[in-house]
């Protein structure tokens, strides 16, 4: 039994090695190189801007225009500065939320942005989100505390480059 089974291992090994790859001498497939021709773009006409409604109402998504202007970023940055020449101590505060009744204005100061008490002038930078396209500044100077300053502050999108909001 020993014999037969060195035998069928001597065989397997034999035939394994027999029927092998393929050998080294064969020639070897060519090659076609893929050659890509060369993508002209030809000078078109820019397209006119479609009319956008604002009160327009969309089965989906697709169907949605934006303007080319507007930029799919969340936020903003606005440089905020107050100067003052009378270097009156004062508190200031940059909020969203506010509401405008002739004269009078009404502001949420829960949706303040910026709240720092300030000795002369003041510079600095927000992130505002990009919803908010009205800010208002409420100036409460130390020495008149019943009687605050507001200035209203308005995104105008158009306007490339850095958002300013100052006062003077």
């Amino acid at each position: 039994m020993k014999f037969t089974n060195i035998a069928v291992i001597s065989m397997m090994s034999f035939l394994l090695v027999a029927c092998g790859g393929e050998s080294s001498s064969s020639a070897p497939v060519p090659v076609t190189p893929v050659v890509e021709e060369p993508v002209t773009l030809e000078e078109s006409e820019e397209e006119p801007e479609p009319e956008l409604d604002p009160n327009a109402i969309y089965d989906t998504t697709a169907e949605l225009i934006a303007a080319k202007s507007f930029l799919l970023k969340q936020e903003y940055e606005l440089l905020v500065s107050y100067n003052t020449n009378n270097n009156r101590s004062a508190y200031l505060s940059v909020c969203t939320e506010f509401t405008e009744d002739q004269d009078i204005i009404k502001v949420n100061y829960n949706s303040c942005l910026l709240r720092t008490s300030i000795e002369s002038n003041y510079a600095g930078k927000l992130t505002v989100s990009n919803d908010k396209n009205r800010l208002v500044m409420a100036i409460w100077y130390l020495d008149d505390i019943k009687k605050p300053r507001y200035e209203v502050w308005e995104n105008n999108s158009d306007v490339k480059g850095e958002k300013t909001f100052k006062v003077n």
